[in-house]
């Protein structure tokens, strides 16, 4: 699985999509702040913030017996060229398959 698969399935979720725009809007927060925002239980944050963690789009530090959450802020820079890359390629090989195919050139 690619890691272009792993950071659209994570963000494939609106709550997962909330937590990212929370971090960027906010910087750290911890994890109950977070769990506050949502009006959501810890375990269902720790899930969504465990696919976000998977996907490398935030990083964790502890303190205390809070886990404080932010965005791996070269990710996204990094998310835009690999998916443009991979958009490119994509469409460079639909190009030269179209160009090959006998009902082009009729």
């Amino acid at each position: 699985m690619s890691a272009i698969h792993d950071i659209f399935k994570a963000l494939g979720d609106p709550t997962r999509v909330r937590i990212v725009r929370m971090l960027a809007d906010n910087g750290e927060m911890c994890v109950c702040q977070i769990m506050e925002e949502l009006s959501m239980t810890q375990p269902a944050v720790s899930h969504h913030l465990s696919a976000l963690k998977h996907a490398n789009l935030v990083s964790a530090r502890r303190q205390g017996q809070w886990i404080h959450y932010s965005l791996c802020s070269d990710i996204f820079s990094d998310i835009a060229r690999t998916f443009f890359l991979e958009i490119s390629d994509r469409l460079a090989a639909h190009e030269s398959r179209q160009s090959t195919c006998p009902c082009q050139s009729e």
